[in-house]
């Protein structure tokens, strides 16, 4: 009776023959590896170090000649010039000369002197009297005018200007607001023609808004010019000015 035992136990220790040539692949391939860098290290010893070689260096001799100096330039001296000869004179001695002809010249006639010049007289002008002026006579002067007169002429005057302030007079809005009201006296002076020249409050009121109202009623101006017969010159007013809520 046979068994097959041993046989199977062969094959397992035995390789197959794909894993056999590996193996001999690789043994061979570290071989020549190997051999290679015994040969590398063998050619490093034994091939000996190449020298490097220098350059020739180059040498110039130099060597200093020192030039001869040029001649000195020779400057040509200039040649004298020639002088002319002398030219040769012959004297010559010239024939006598021949007697000029006398000629008689009669002397010329002595000016006779002008005549004086005959002055005619001129009459003189006559001299033209002034006409005499005519003697004017100034105008009578009129009669002066009585006290009486005067104050008449002036009140008309007055009530000619007094409604002139009254339109130019602006209440303040205090004094409407609180029903007050003052009277202030201005003086002031105006001219023949009608201009304000200045004014001023001579009698205040107390109330402050009183006073300026009646100062500025004055000073807006706008009078007429003086009536006919009234004094031609500037004349000072002083008038009562009434300010408060029924007074405009």
């Amino acid at each position: 009776m046979t068994t097959t035992m041993p046989r199977i136990a062969n094959n397992a220790l035995m390789p197959e023959p794909k894993e056999r040539h590996f193996k001999y692949a690789v043994g061979g391939a570290v071989a020549v590896e190997v051999l290679l860098v015994l040969g590398l290290i063998w050619y490093g010893h034994s091939t000996p170090p190449v020298k490097a070689v220098k350059p020739k260096e180059h040498v110039i001799a130099v060597q200093m000649v020192t030039l001869p100096q040029p001649p000195p330039k020779v400057v040509p001296k200039p040649l004298p010039k020639p002088v002319p000869p002398k030219p040769v004179v012959h004297h010559v001695t010239p024939p006598p000369p021949r007697p000029h002809p006398k000629v008689v010249i009669p002397p010329k006639p002595a000016p006779t002197p002008p005549a004086p010049p005959v002055k005619t007289v001129t009459p003189p002008k006559p001299v033209p009297m002034p006409a005499p002026k005519p003697v004017v006579t100034p105008p009578p002067a009129p009669p002066p005018m009585s006290a009486q007169q005067t104050a008449s002429l002036m009140g008309r005057y007055v009530g000619m200007v007094r409604p002139i302030i009254q339109q130019s007079l602006r209440v303040p809005a205090e004094l409407r607001a609180m029903g007050l009201s003052g009277k202030a006296t201005v003086e002031f002076e105006i001219s023949p023609s009608g201009q304000l020249l200045w004014a001023k409050i001579i009698k205040p009121s107390p109330l402050g808004a009183v006073n300026r109202a009646a100062l500025a009623a004055i000073k807006k101006g706008g009078f007429p010019p003086f009536l006919k017969k009234m004094p031609k010159q500037n004349t000072v007013f002083q008038i009562d000015v009434k300010v408060g809520a029924g007074s405009n």
